[in-house]
């Protein structure tokens, strides 16, 4: 019998690390809604680090934080923080509730 619990626990793991975990799953919903906003706009952000920073709200929402890099290597590049409320509905599929980019006023030139 313990063999068999073994087993049982080894494959569900190996089942949970392919399809990417909750938070994994809510890393790329937002990055799909970052690039929605965007309009065309170039940008990078880290998923690994995105998923890193999730925290459970719910049963079934999470919150993640990370920053974004807009315009890398372009004269406009800014880099921001943002928050990202992810829901998982019944079927696990992660729907975007909340999108935020927290912009930096201590980077706003002062006019003179």
């Amino acid at each position: 019998m313990r063999i068999g619990i073994g087993v049982m626990l080894g494959i569900g793991l190996v089942l949970t690390g392919c399809g990417g975990g909750r938070n994994d799953k809510a890393a790329a919903a937002c990055n799909t809604e970052i690039g929605k906003r965007m309009s065309g706009r170039s940008f990078t952000l880290d998923m690994k680090d995105l998923a890193a920073h999730a925290k459970e709200e719910s049963a079934d929402t999470l919150l993640l934080t990370s920053t974004v890099v807009l315009d890398k290597g372009l004269p406009t590049q800014d880099k921001q923080s943002y928050e990202c409320r992810v829901r998982f509905d019944a079927s696990g599929n992660a729907n975007v509730l909340y999108l935020q980019f927290n912009f930096n006023n201590a980077d706003l030139r002062q006019d003179q």
